[in-house]
This record gives structure tokens, C-alpha cells and sequence, in this order.
């Protein structure tokens, strides 16, 4: 899969013009008149708090001439226009490949200043977000679980986390042997709900990646196919089990737990 590479200018971050092309399969210069016709488009229609810059920004580049020629900076908005007018394979790589590219980026940006405090990022939650968005065209697109899985593979790999393809075939959708958990499982396991009586699994993802900072060697993506849906799930190993119990055990059984940005407030079943 073709690497984008990010441009940042004047506060904004965009993909040069002759790099979609490619990924689309598009002439360049044919590519450039159809952005031409997004942007009289939209300055004809005067829509309101849209300027064009959100979307294309005029540029050149030097050919082998050393000729100065247009091109465009296009923006993460402006690549979902591109990509709305697209059918069939080459759209369906070039909206994983710009959604994958900008989703990186922005979760650089996030966590630049957590690891300067020593935090550990990025967070799981930013790569399952792109995930559900990917998987979602790629089914539209009528994908191949097999392919679902390969990109699933390549998302996560810089985390190190393994994607387990085998786990689609349980009905339960996990893999007994590995004595692997959900949030939900772990929950239950040790009695911990939440104030309607439900096992309260994103208090236990708060306590694991947000107080115990739980490694990746002790999670697993596990990606599930339920009828038309494909999706994802982690899953957490048993030290990650003892090692709430152990928390909760240390902090006198709290009634509340505190993440970055909410705070949960929790029940046990004693």
C-alpha cells in the first residue's frame, strides 16, 4: 500500500495532488481539472464558513525541466470529496491510505506532548476508531474478511499488538486457550459495575490503560465476523486481570475511578 506522505503549511496538513493521482490511477493533469471544478463548485455556491483552502491549496512543484507546474495541497476534507467521486478498488486504497496516513499523524500530534510527561502513547483507542472507519468501506466496497484482516495487520503492527484472524471463526469471539478478556469479561470477573447494574468494561479500560498504562505485550486485537459485520475487540491476557485486582486491592476498593477526561463511578458485587 502506497505510503502518503503529509505536508504541513501554515498550520494545515495536507497530500500533494501528484501523489493521489497515483494512488487513484488518475493522469495528474486530470486530476487538476476535477479539483478545479470541486472549487468552482463550491465558490458558486458561496457556502457559508467554507473557503476553499479548507480543501485545495494552490501549489507548483519543478518538473525534470525544471519547469515550475501546478499542483494542489489537498486536505483531509478535500481527499473525502476525491474519494466520494470514486468507485471500485482504487478508491477503496486511497481512502485507507489517506485515512490511515492523516489518523497517524494526528495521533503523533496527540501524543507528543503525553510522552514528554513520561505518559505512554498512543493510545489504543485512536488505532480501534480508524479501524471501525476503514472497516466500514471496505465492507461498502464488499471486501474479503481476509483483506479486512491483512489492513488490520498493517494498522496495528507499529504497537505491536498481534491481530489474531483465527478468533473470527469462535462464536463467542475470543480464543479459550489464549485466556484472553474483554473489558466486559475482566468486569465480571471481579465484580466491578456500574451504577445501572452493568459490568462496567470502560472503567476497567480507564484502570488498565489509563492508571496501570497495561504493556501491549499483554493485549490482543482479536477481529470478529458477526453475519455482514466485521469488527475488532481487545482483549486483555491474565496478568492484566491480576494486575486490576491488584490496583483495586491497593486503592481500598474505590467508588470511583479517574481517567485523563471522565471519571467513573463504580459498584462492586461482594
Amino acid at each position: 500500500m502506497t505510503e502518503l506522505t503529509i505536508i504541513k503549511q501554515n498550520g494545515g496538513t495536507y497530500i500533494d495532488s501528484r501523489e493521489v493521482a497515483d494512488v487513484i490511477g488518475k493522469r495528474h493533469d486530470h486530476l487538476l481539472r476535477d479539483i478545479r471544478g470541486y472549487i468552482d463548485i463550491i465558490l458558486r455556491n458561496g457556502l457559508p464558513k467554507v473557503g476553499v483552502s479548507d480543501f485545495f491549496v494552490e501549489s507548483t512543484y519543478k518538473n525534470a525541466q525544471n519547469k515550475e507546474m501546478p499542483c494542489y495541497l489537498i486536505s483531509k476534507p478535500g481527499c473525502e470529496i476525491i474519494a466520494n467521486k470514486l468507485i471500485g478498488e482504487k478508491g477503496t486504497l486511497f481512502t485507507i491510505a489517506y485515512v490511515k496516513r492523516f489518523n497517524e499523524m494526528e495521533i503523533a500530534e496527540r501524543v507528543e506532548p503525553l510522552s514528554r510527561s513520561r505518559l505512554q502513547a498512543p493510545r489504543l483507542g485512536e488505532y480501534n476508531a480508524c479501524a471501525r472507519i476503514v472497516i466500514r468501506v471496505l465492507k461498502e466496497f464488499g471486501a474479503l474478511p481476509e483483506d479486512i484482516i491483512h489492513f488490520l495487520k498493517e494498522l496495528y503492527m507499529p504497537l505491536g499488538i498481534d491481530i489474531n484472524a483465527d478468533a473470527r471463526k469462535e462464536p463467542d469471539n475470543r480464543i479459550p486457550a489464549l485466556k484472553t478478556y474483554t473489558a466486559k469479561q475482566i468486569a465480571e470477573i471481579l465484580g466491578i459495575y456500574s451504577v445501572t447494574g452493568n459490568p462496567h468494561a470502560q472503567a476497567i479500560s480507564c484502570i488498565l490503560n489509563e492508571n496501570l498504562f497495561i504493556g501491549q505485550e499483554h493485549k490482543t486485537i482479536i477481529t470478529f465476523d458477526a453475519g455482514d459485520h466485521v469488527g475488532v475487540s481487545v482483549q486483555y491476557d491474565e496478568y492484566a486481570v491480576e494486575s486490576v485486582k491488584k490496583w483495586l486491592l491497593e486503592y481500598n476498593l474505590p467508588d470511583e475511578v479517574y481517567g485523563f477526561s471522565r471519571t467513573y463511578s463504580i459498584r462492586y458485587d461482594r
